[in-house]
């Protein structure tokens, strides 16, 4: 899901060659609309000013205060859901400009290029996948759509109580009778919850399925799905109660994600440090990296920690470099670059590379906070 996000924008903004990203913590769990607000219209001069000097040209301002009051707007009328932070990315010459609501609180910052600046997006959004999630109860279950700080309540299934019990009443049948009845209520009502839950899945790109509710009804009902779902992960949320509140529906899945992400990016991480070190498909620090970003050979992109490094890119070309004065694919002439792991990130995506952030240092902090698995060997 994240992928198809930084690949649309990058496609969107390929013709659009003066571009304003921006971030925005906009988590109101930690400070009141006021505040928010009050950094908005700092971040709001901050970006007028660093526009003028950036492009010599102060006609963008007008452009610059009306997005910025766009989301104002929004953040003041409850518009933006339960995001932590916003993504900005607007073309400075046009119309276009998106805003992307983020999970997680993001630093405020502003820049201005030829393209998108997705660094914080990806570690904002990496960890998150399209989620289908089924809150389980023993005559109930409600079904959402989750992806990062969004949510929408797809549907809700209730069980009725069989007829005998209902005429009887749950304490006018023998104890022996009531338990069956219950049960079998139970089991039917857990078997049309996996089969809702499978009629669900195919109507988008879910990536994981995650129950939640009655713990045991959660163990049934993934049991039964998994069986169906043979290509995508089913998982039990032991945090994720019984409860219809958006909020803590949102929490549990992000907590699972992040997670499932720390363990999954270790991993990642140790494959691409064992496989250098041995000589293989894989390269770790950064003059590696570049030149294999160079040959088109990176497959995987893995960055620790995003943090501005200045290089060189060739005027010509375009080829990458560190402190290189000739080329060194075509020997032109380099030049100086501010940001080599923003010109990286957005390389390895128009390639149709991937692209982790982590967010924290690993192991790879050994080899300058970052490396690659490749497409071939170099």
């Amino acid at each position: 899901m994240f992928e198809s996000v930084a690949k649309t924008l990058l496609r969107e903004c390929e013709t659009k060659t003066r571009l304003m990203s921006f971030y925005i913590d906009c988590d109101r769990s930690k400070r009141s609309a006021k505040e928010i607000l009050i950094d908005l219209k700092n971040l709001q001069k901050k970006a007028i000013e660093e526009g003028a000097n950036f492009y010599a040209d102060t006609r963008y301002s007008e452009r610059i205060s009306s997005i910025f009051n766009d989301l104002g707007e929004k953040l003041v009328h409850g518009g933006l859901g339960e995001a932590k932070g916003i993504a900005c990315f607007a073309d400075l010459e046009g119309d276009y400009y998106r805003f992307i609501e983020l999970p997680v609180s993001v630093e405020n910052l502003v820049k201005f290029s030829d393209h998108p600046f997705l660094a914080p997006l990806i570690e904002a959004l990496y960890p998150h996948r399209l989620t289908l999630v089924a809150v389980v109860e023993a005559r109930r279950a409600t079904f959402y759509r989750v992806f990062a700080s969004a949510i929408d309540k797809l549907l809700t299934l209730e069980e009725d109580v069989p007829p005998k019990v209902k005429s009887a009443g749950w304490y006018g049948l023998e104890e022996t009778r009531i338990k069956r009845h219950v049960e079998d209520h139970v089991k039917r009502h857990l078997k049309n919850v996996a089969a809702t839950l499978r009629a669900l899945y195919d109507d988008d790109d879910y990536s994981l399925v995650l129950i939640g509710g009655n713990a045991n009804y959660a163990l049934v009902v993934a049991d039964l799905v998994g069986e169906i779902l043979a290509d995508t992960p089913v998982e039990v949320c032991s945090k994720l109660g019984i409860t219809d509140q958006v909020r803590i529906i949102l929490e549990a899945v992000t907590d699972h994600a992040i997670k499932s992400f720390v363990e999954s990016s270790s991993k990642l991480v140790q494959s691409i440090i064992t496989e250098y070190e041995k000589g293989g498909m894989a390269i770790a620090g950064l003059r590696g990296v570049i030149r294999a970003s160079n040959l088109y050979a990176i497959h995987q992109l893995v960055i620790d920690e995003y943090r501005m490094i200045g290089g060189k890119r060739c005027g010509s070309c375009g080829a990458l470099g560190v402190d290189e004065d000739a080329c060194p694919l075509c020997h032109g002439a380099m030049e100086v670059v501010d940001d080599l792991i923003d010109l990286l990130v957005c390389g390895t995506l128009r390639n149709d590379g991937d692209v982790i952030v982590i967010g924290g240092q690993s192991p790879l902090r050994e080899y300058d906070g970052i490396g690659a698995s490749l497409r071939f060997a170099i």
